[in-house]
């Protein structure tokens, strides 16, 4: 299982305020999508506002493996030029 950690607002507006989660998943696309059955919305948030970091890598390839000692972060992506 990867262990899911959300940082604000992600935890309170789609999984009642957990903010660490552990999913089964074989890449992140699954992971988003396993996300999205547990909380409907956050696979469209995630692909609009999300960065995500898997094992303290940011990574912007959705079929990055993941394995049952994965940690996979989701924050808010913060705009800039």
């Amino acid at each position: 299982m990867a262990k899911v950690i959300l940082t604000p607002p992600f935890g309170k507006e789609f999984f009642g305020g957990q903010d660490e989660l552990e999913v089964v998943a074989g890449n992140v696309f699954a992971l988003v999508h396993a996300l999205d059955a547990i909380g409907p919305g956050f696979a469209d948030a995630a692909n609009r506002r999300a960065a995500i970091a898997v094992n303290g890598v940011t990574i912007t390839a959705w079929d990055t493996p993941l394995d049952g000692s994965s940690e996979v972060l989701f924050v808010v992506r913060i705009a800039g030029g």
